[in-house]
Formats: structure tokens, sequence, C-alpha cells
């Protein structure tokens, strides 16, 4: 399953570091389905679950110790881009057991669709978009894991014509039902409550959220956005390191990491900008691969200016305090690269790469 997604910034950021620190210039970029570390964190005073990242075979265990020591949780708000199957289904079969809701309040794709199934309601934000394609998986035959796909469906009586539908959509790509269609298979039980649309659209941005833009919008408008955020960056070196982190992170959600409200008008209007010129879409380059050619000229450029002790602050596991200032300069070194790899550069620093989702 082969999706790309909305990879977090701090993965896309320790590989380029990777790629800085070691030689020579090649390393593997891993799989941005499988291999996205998940998140596990209850909000909303316990009542909510947030999981997101991809299913991977330690994730189930993982979810039911959260899910035993937070009794109180009603709902799973779910942003993945999938994963393994077989996980999936464990967690599907959990949040059935225990008579919880869920919610995807943007993004949800592959594996992540059958945890989705396990909601006693099953509800999607106004925007939001779940994304259905044939099942595979590194170093198993397909027709074994779109055999536990098809009954994963099946199982919670998603209707034959529907699952067909899934089965045909190749692995490399996929298909976003609309809503009503949704609706229609009983994939959806109706709109959520008010009230979870407004926690869900009340927690603080996060550079994943405008990565499918990144990668849709023309090539002007990713320059726009990315000068926008790197002054928004420098704005936070001034205002709040932790919310710098955070924002960039997927970080905690304390007042201390909260965007402060002028950097959160800021990034609110350069997301709106972004999203309307997303709406012209883009020419998408079939010329190999632009974004990686575009990378090896964005850390070429740093080592040769000797500018990689500079991005240590994007190391995992670095200090919070250095992450804004390095994260500045791999932006205003993007910026400043030739016409010709700039914009690829932005989109693989911004959204993980230059392919259309």
């Amino acid at each position: 399953m082969q999706v790309l997604s909305s990879m977090s910034v701090v993965l896309r950021l320790a590989l380029l570091m990777g790629l800085l620190l070691s030689s020579p210039l090649v390393a593997a970029t891993p799989s941005a389905e499988f291999d996205i570390p998940y998140q596990l964190r209850v909000v909303n005073d316990g009542s909510v679950l947030e999981l997101s990242g991809s299913f991977s075979w330690a994730l189930p265990q993982s979810f039911q110790a959260v899910l035993a020591g937070a009794p109180n949780i009603r709902m799973i708000r779910l942003e993945s881009p999938g994963g393994h199957v077989q996980p999936a289904i464990q967690i599907a079969t959990l949040i059935h057991e225990r008579g919880l809701d869920t919610y995807v309040g943007r993004f949800c794709a592959s594996a992540c669709t059958i945890a989705f199934l396990g909601g006693r309601q099953r509800w999607l934000g106004p925007g939001a978009r779940l994304g259905f394609h044939q099942a595979s998986a590194p170093g198993l035959p397909s027709e074994l894991v779109n055999g536990y796909l098809k009954a994963a469906y099946e199982n919670f009586r998603v209707p034959p014509a529907f699952v067909a539908r899934v089965l045909s959509t190749p692995a490399s790509d996929l298909w976003f039902p609309t809503q009503p269609e949704l609706r229609a298979a009983h994939y959806t039980t109706g709109d959520p409550p008010g009230s979870v649309v407004v926690l869900d659209d009340g927690w603080p941005p996060r550079l994943r959220d405008f990565a499918r833009l990144v990668l849709q919008a023309p090539d002007e408008a990713v320059v726009q956005f990315a000068v926008a955020i790197a002054d928004l960056v420098a704005a936070l070196q001034v205002d709040s390191l932790e919310a710098c982190w955070a924002f960039a992170h997927e970080g905690p959600d304390t007042s201390a990491a909260m965007l402060p409200t002028a950097a959160r008008d800021a990034l609110v209007s350069a997301g709106t900008q972004l999203a309307n010129a997303a709406k012209q879409g883009r020419e998408i380059s079939r010329n190999g691969d632009p974004s990686g050619k575009a990378v090896t000229a964005l850390v070429s450029v740093i080592r040769e200016k000797g500018m990689a002790p500079a991005m240590q602050g994007l190391r995992p596991g670095a200090e919070h305090t250095m992450f804004c200032s390095s994260f500045h300069t791999l932006l205003e070194v993007a910026l400043a690269l030739p016409a010709t790899q700039r914009v690829d550069a932005l989109r693989a620093v911004l959204a993980g790469g230059g392919r259309s989702i």
C-alpha cells in the first residue's frame, strides 16, 4: 500500500538529518504508510483518544494499555495513512468491544479505514476523507493480505459492491468515496455532533495539516506558503520556542505549546491562501523523482556552506529550544535554491515529496 500521506514533519526532518550526517548522499526513504511512528494521546479531559501514524504490529498492545488506563474514553479520533491490516483489525475489535465511537477529522486511509469501522457511531468531519485501495505489505503475498482485508470488511457488513471497488483500486492509488457514498454503504452513521467538530477545530494547527495542500497547490503558492512559514518560525523564536517545536512535531496540547494568537492568525491566513490555490491543482512531473533530486541539492548546499552544525536541532531527541533555529535555517536554504530545484525541495521538506496524494 504505497500511499503518500501527511508524513509527520519530525520524521521527514530526521531523514534529512540522516542525509546530512552520513555519506554518501544516498539513503532509503521509508514507506509513508508503514513507517510513520504511531502516537496515542488522551485529550478532552480523558474522553477522546487520538491515534495517529502507522498501524504497526506493536500498536494494538499500546492501544489496549491506554484504554485500560483511561476508563472515560468514549471516542477514538483517527488520522493515519494506514499500515498493516491485522493490527487494524485488532484495534477495530477493541473499539467495538468497548462500544466506542470513531471520528476522522481530516484523513484516514487503507488499514485505518478498518479501525474506523469498529466505532459504534462513525463520524467524519466536514472536509474529512477516507481513502481505500488494495492491500499490500512488505514481505507478504498480496493475495494473503487482500484476503484479510476482504474478510475484515465483510465481517463489518460492508456491502459487496463497495468491497469490490476497494479491491479493484491498485495499491499505488486511492479511491476517495464521497460522503453520500459512504453513508449509503453504512460506512458512516451520520453527521458528527457539533461538540465533536468544535473540539477538532479547536486543536492547535500543526504543519502536518497542510501537507496535502502543499502537494496539490501550484508552485508559486507553495513558495509563498514556505515564505509565510519561515516568517512564522522566525517570530516563534522570539515568542515561544516550545510552540515552534510542537507546531512541527505534533507535540502536546499544553498551554506552553500553543501557538500565540498572532502566530495562529498568520498561520490560518497562509493556510487559507494555500487551500484556495490548491483548488487550481498543479502539473505532476513524470520524469523520475524531482523531490529526491532537490533534496540531494539541498543537502549539498548545506554541506558546502558548512551549515550542518546549524541543523543539529532537527535531530530526534534534540533540545526543543534548538529546533526552531535549525528549521528556520533549513527553510531559508531551500528558498534560496535555484528556481528549478526550489519548489521540489520545499515540498520534500514540508510535505514529504513531490507526488500527489
